[in-house]
């Protein structure tokens, strides 16, 4: 489980961004997806917001995820 973020960068989306990449890589596909998502809603930015979005529905679509 990783540590809570720092008052100071829990707004920021790309936090949320490397925190689901760390869940991800450790095999934890809801964790990841749940922080994708986080940082999609984060992001101010469009093509980013999609690109998130997309990879939290493509662990979520995995079988077992």
């Amino acid at each position: 489980m990783l540590a809570d973020p720092p008052p100071a960068l829990t707004a920021h989306h790309r936090l949320y961004a490397v925190r689901a990449h760390l869940h991800e890589l450790a095999g934890d596909r809801e964790e990841a997806a749940a922080d994708y998502r986080i940082a999609a809603r984060r992001t101010a930015s469009l093509p980013e917001r999609h690109h998130l979005s997309l990879r939290a529905a493509r662990l979520a679509a995995q079988p077992g995820g």
